[in-house]
């Protein structure tokens, strides 16, 4: 081998790592209807939301999570027997069953990559009912992503410096028995999610009984994206390009 040749084939095994393209690191969130939502991370750990089990709003049996949590034990959201494995079961209230009044259970654990820990807050708004609800924060990867529940008021300073930065925000917009309209936004601008906010527990053919779409929600704001499918990724080491309206079609 000659030496013009030697010295190029060295340049190109040291020019190698950087004349590739980084490898993407994408979380996948896959939408099963309501609030329930399952979470993947760049390393594969499936974080599954508020279970449900309502007509077609379903967990897919093949769908196994390493965690599931649960903001509070109503029927929409706590479907944990329909789910696959044996996940570990993070509970925001303890259960009617073992404790009426069904008190908040303060979260702070490690699963695998991800810190998960809770925030108690209020199901309906002050004076209609003491009911409570966990807010659920997962972070992982440098990011911190934030389920609200069946939030049914806006934050207090100290809820939201409990929660801290957020990056996505999971969001209830449907109304009577969560927060909607104005003060929908007005939580949103309370945590000024810096990727990306997800529109939850909406009304749809499936959940019919509740006043208020997607649309309702996002009707005048820019940057809405829409999914027709059932999952979405975020692609973590691309540069972020403002706030987004990520919203899901699949059960119009």
């Amino acid at each position: 081998m000659s030496k013009v040749v030697l010295v190029s084939f060295l340049v190109l095994i040291g020019a190698g790592p950087h004349l590739s393209a980084e490898t993407p690191r994408n979380v996948t969130f896959t939408w099963y209807g309501q609030s329930c939502f399952l979470i993947t991370t760049p390393q594969g750990t499936k974080i599954l939301t508020d279970p449900i089990e309502l007509k077609d709003y379903k967990v897919p049996y093949d769908v196994v999570p390493d965690v599931v949590t649960v903001s509070h034990n109503h029927f929409d959201h706590n479907a944990v027997g329909t789910v696959s494995g044996h996940p570990e079961i993070v509970y925001g209230k303890t259960r009617e069953e073992s404790d009426p009044e069904q008190k908040f259970i303060p979260v702070d654990k490690k699963i695998k990559e991800a810190r998960i820990y809770n925030v108690v807050s209020n199901h309906f708004p002050a004076g209609v009912s003491p009911v409570l609800n966990a807010i659920f924060v997962f972070e992982f990867d440098s990011l911190r992503i934030v389920h609200l529940g069946d939030l049914g008021m806006t934050l207090t300073p100290e809820q939201i410096e409990k929660i801290g930065r957020v990056d996505i925000l999971m969001i209830p917009v449907g109304g009577k028995y969560t927060i909607f309209g104005p003060t929908t936004d007005s939580v949103v601008a309370q945590l000024k999610p810096t990727r990306a906010v997800i529109p939850m527990h909406f009304k749809t053919r499936v959940a019919d009984f509740l006043p208020y779409t997607a649309d309702d929600f996002v009707t005048g704001k820019t940057n809405v994206e829409r999914v027709s499918g059932h999952e979405y990724a975020f692609v973590l080491n691309s540069p972020v390009a403002g706030l987004k309206y990520v919203v899901f079609d699949c059960f119009k």
